[in-house]
């Protein structure tokens, strides 16, 4: 029998602290984002995947960072899921 002290109810050690740090990380790129676009660089153009305009202002720096590093983490993530779930345990 498993020891469910240290599991998720969805029976996964680590889980949930893998999300929060994921959380954390884009919370924190969209903190830079926000003090880089009150900054106020001279060549400020936000683009996101390289068609859609965001305005040059904190916000949208803030949300440009946000958006492009939870996509780059989560493709990330989503691989190492996939593989872990793939392969049996040792």
């Amino acid at each position: 029998m498993a020891d469910t002290a240290t599991q998720t109810p969805s029976g996964r050690p680590g889980n949930r602290v893998v999300l929060f740090i994921y959380a954390a990380i884009v919370a924190i790129a969209g903190v830079m984002g926000f003090i880089l676009g009150n900054a106020r660089p001279e060549d400020l153009d936000p683009e996101l995947f390289g068609f859609i305009q965001l305005p040059p202002n904190a916000f949208g720096t803030a949300l440009y960072g946000m958006i492009t590093v939870a996509i780059g983490l989560g493709i990330l993530l989503g691989l190492v899921i996939y593989v872990s779930e793939r392969y049996p345990d040792a």
